[in-house]
């Protein structure tokens, strides 16, 4: 009887050893993968902002780069989400117009590089999220590499209907 339960619990154990190595390498590979995706979106959004700084001059500032704030605390590990804020001049033009323009350019962008989206039914990129707080424009990108952004995208579209 004793036998058969230290068999028991060094099966527990070594199943939930198995479990924990499994758990830290997925982190690990989480990790990785948002990392990668922020290099790859701030590159497009920078280029994108170049491209709309000229365009738009009187809308947006001359701001170096743009480095994304990761919300993704919020959202959970998986989601490739990365939020953004630009200085502007101005705060009484509709943002939809601006918003729209901007996704347009990041993905035209995208497509020059050749990133697309997981999924043929959605851009590379999508603007979810958008708002104007004191003198700053902020906009939160959503980059289409799994299906974790793609539920995400989903319900923010849903909320926003």
């Amino acid at each position: 009887m004793l036998i058969w339960l230290l068999l028991l619990v060094l099966i527990g154990l070594v199943g939930g050893l198995a479990w924990f190595i499994h758990r830290i390498r997925r982190q690990r590979a989480m990790r990785i993968l948002q990392s990668s995706s922020q290099e790859t979106v701030d590159e497009i959004v920078n280029i994108a902002y170049q491209r709309l700084l000229t365009a738009q001059p009187q809308f947006y500032t001359q701001q170096a780069t743009l480095i994304a704030n990761s919300p993704t605390e919020v959202w959970g590990g998986n989601v490739m989400l990365f939020e953004y804020r630009v200085n502007v001049l101005r705060t009484d033009m509709s943002l939809k117009p601006i918003t729209e323009t901007l996704e347009q350019t990041l993905n035209e962008v995208a497509d020059e590089r050749r990133i697309a989206s997981v999924n043929p039914k959605y851009p590379a990129l999508v603007i979810t999220d958008a708002w104007l707080l004191d003198q700053d424009y902020h906009f939160d990108v959503a980059f289409i590499v799994n299906r974790e952004t793609i539920e995400y995208v989903k319900d923010m579209a849903r909320v926003m209907d």
